[in-house]
């Protein structure tokens, strides 16, 4: 993404799905059905684009622009001073102090904006920050991520922007994007352990995580160091397996569970010294179809040694591991 705020739409006036969002290359935004809203130009000093759940003075989750909720199926996630779920654009560039959403994605993804300084309500770590929009209003950031809501979501605990097109995301209480595969340590499921163990019918008893998704080691990493060799691009294919405290093993697990803190400041779990991921492409829990990908990524036992071709195990039904 370029290192400048873009306009998404260049005519003053344009017809837009709901949930559309365009950046430079194209569509980026969710498909929003048959509604078609109209768009129009911001200018300086225009208020007229649509903001989110409220200002820093607003009261509700005790009066804080930014709190935590915990969601059935995502966990605690950051939420607005009324509750309503809060996302990230995997098109903004964290850190960065801009927003790549404008006119249509603005009306269908309100930016969190306020009216003086942002405040955290308990269970925020994330840092919050603001910057200036286009339009002259405060919008907020949460760990270097400009915060968002989604126009379809109704009423608070609704979450329905989560994976829209695959670049809005909900956020952790620590301000990291809550992608596909990815548990926390205060996930539910499995007992609420934060790595547990799952058995394959191909592969055998595997590591997974909270939510029952597979984890998976690189052979790009070295055991025992505490240190991932997975960033960017193979980061969001690979996602790292990441905590908020300490990582605690269920019930068969015996690998040593350790963490070590990655460049964005997350901790990141390894087990038996191998770092941990998830595969953006396994959909639901029992997926392992990352096993084997370009001969380097690998499921790993409970006691944290991978699952390599002829290594087998007694359950084995693919010829690779018999």
């Amino acid at each position: 993404m370029a290192l400048t705020r873009r306009r998404l739409l260049g005519a003053t006036v344009v017809t837009l799905p709901l949930a559309g969002c365009t950046s430079g290359s194209g569509s980026s935004g969710g498909g929003g059905g048959g509604n078609q809203p109209t768009a129009t130009e911001p200018t300086d000093g225009d208020d007229s684009t649509p903001t989110g759940t409220g200002t820093g003075t607003d009261a509700g989750m005790d009066g804080a622009t930014v709190a935590v909720s915990t969601h059935p199926d995502h966990g605690e996630l950051l939420v607005g001073p009324d509750g309503m779920t809060l996302y990230m654009f995997d098109q903004d560039t964290r850190g960065e102090p801009a927003s790549t959403c404008y006119e249509g994605c603005a009306e269908a993804w309100p930016p969190l904006t306020v009216e003086g300084e942002p405040t955290a309500g308990e269970g925020v770590s994330a840092e919050l920050t603001t910057f200036e929009r286009d339009d002259g209003s405060t919008q907020v950031a949460a760990g270097g991520w400009p915060l968002y809501h989604f126009a379809s979501d109704s009423e608070p605990g609704d979450a329905t922007g989560q994976g829209v097109n695959d670049v809005w995301w909900v956020i952790r209480p620590d301000g990291t994007p809550v992608r596909p595969g990815q548990g926390t340590a205060t996930g539910t499921g499995m007992d609420g352990a934060t790595v547990n163990v799952r058995s394959h019918p191909d592969l055998g008893e595997l590591l997974v995580g909270p939510d029952g998704m597979t984890l998976y080691m690189f052979d790009q990493d070295t055991q025992g160091e505490s240190a991932s060799a997975c960033y960017h691009g193979c980061a969001e294919a690979w996602p790292p397996f990441t905590v908020d405290g300490e990582p605690t093993a269920g019930d068969g697990v015996s690998a040593e569970l350790t963490t070590f803190e990655r460049e964005d400041g997350t901790s990141q779990v390894a087990a038996g010294g191998w770092p941990l991921y998830h595969f953006a492409s396994d959909t639901q829990p029992g997926d392992a179809t990352g096993q084997g990908v370009n001969d380097v990524w690998w499921v790993l036992r409970p006691d944290g040694t991978p699952v390599k071709p002829d290594q087998g195990t007694a359950t084995g039904t693919n010829g690779a591991y018999n």
